[in-house]
């Protein structure tokens, strides 16, 4: 009895210093710890961006925002063009990934994760397209988010999702 109880504190104890996420990586080790940042959205423009590249870039002012805004929506006319969204840049900080041109049209792309570090921001871009195919137009997506100010430097990382066509 005494050998049973012994094994079952024992596997209590051991059981309780494993970490909930332990099960295995979900991504980069880059973007896996328990510090994830509440995000907005602020858009999420699918097509026909004003960003020729693939990049991430993270916004610490309004006079930065506004420029890469309009770099977004250079190819809308004044009154198709969505405000800019106000943002307190003494709290907050606005992360803008693009994916640069897409030969087909994209099933999602998105900011998933932004991830508190010591030096800077972690921030999981994640995409993916029609396996087989898909729609044969180019388009140029674009994600931005706001997050609480805690880093004014960022890494991106960006993972297509697409499964192999079958």
């Amino acid at each position: 009895m005494k050998a049973q109880l012994a094994i079952l504190i024992l596997t209590l104890g051991v059981t309780t210093c494993i970490p909930p996420d332990a099960a295995g990586p979900s991504g980069p080790p880059e973007l896996n710890s328990a510090d994830i940042l509440p995000q907005r959205d602020l858009y999420s423009l699918q097509s026909f961006s004003g960003l020729e590249t693939k990049r991430g870039r993270i916004i610490t002012d309004s006079a930065e925002l506004r420029q890469v805004w309009d770099e977004v929506f250079v190819n809308y006319s004044a009154d198709q063009k969505p405000w800019v969204p106000p943002i307190d840049f003494k709290h907050d900080v606005v992360l803008i990934a693009s994916a640069g041109p897409t030969p087909t049209q994209l099933i999602f792309f998105r900011i998933t994760k932004v991830r508190e570090r010591p030096e800077h921001l972690a921030v999981l871009v994640e995409s993916q397209w029609p396996a087989c195919g898909g729609l044969a137009v180019t388009t140029n997506p674009v994600h931005i988010i706001s997050v609480p100010r805690v880093a004014t430097q960022a890494v991106f990382e960006f993972v297509d999702n697409t499964e192999p066509c079958s």
